[in-house]
């Protein structure tokens, strides 16, 4: 996933969804408060002024209830948001693994289409194994669209800048592993999955990465 697309899904306003659990968790909040207030100034009575009749205990007994049914219901609002942040988490990083795979793809295709043999193949093969894993490539990969970075990479590497191409053969080696998007959105929200191929679909080899 580019970067710029990170940030903006991480600096995104809260979706309204999440500003009503927020919302949510202030209202328990202050509710708890209140029943701590309340248990007080029942015990302050209780010990200072009682008055006739009055089951002191059992009144604090119906509010200590209430307040841990409160306290119960917060605990279980804070964890369902805490887990709906970790899933988006998840999702984030699923993404951009998928953008850098992507990338790296594109330029073993860019080998395996400029390379004379298989011998030749396999040696540009490796050594781009270890470039694309140096810190300033990684950088280079996450920060950039992908687009931008095949064409920096075919600069710096001296390819063909046939950027269109490359990453054309990434997409059929992706989809031949089960690793691109579904076409009508779906995985929007959930990151690309491994599976099988849509039936139907031209399988064209992958490039050898050696």
């Amino acid at each position: 996933m580019d970067k710029a697309q990170t940030d903006s899904i991480s600096e995104a306003p809260p979706t309204p969804d999440e500003e009503r659990a927020a919302r949510h968790l202030r209202m328990l909040a202050r509710t708890a408060e209140i029943h701590m207030e309340v248990m007080e100034t029942t015990r302050t009575e209780a010990v200072e002024a009682p008055q006739p009749g009055v089951d002191y205990g059992q009144r604090i007994s119906v509010i200590a209830k209430s307040l841990r049914l409160t306290l119960l219901l917060e605990q279980k609002f804070a964890g369902q948001r805490a887990e709906r942040r970790k899933a988006k988490a998840r999702r984030e990083a699923a993404q951009e693994e998928w953008h850098a795979l992507r990338v790296k793809l594109a330029m073993f295709g860019a080998v395996h289409a400029t390379s004379k043999n298989e011998e030749e193949i396999h040696r540009r093969g490796t050594e781009l194994c270890e470039q694309v894993e140096r810190p300033e490539v990684a950088e280079l990969i996450e920060a950039c669209p992908a687009e931008v970075a095949v064409a920096a990479l075919c600069r710096r590497w001296g390819f063909p800048p046939e950027v269109e191409r490359w990453l054309e053969m990434a997409d059929e080696a992706l989809e031949e592993f089960g690793f691109l998007p579904s076409e009508d959105g779906e995985d929007d929200e959930d990151p690309p999955k491994p599976g099988p191929a849509a039936p139907g679909r031209r399988k064209p080899k992958a490039p050898d990465t050696g």
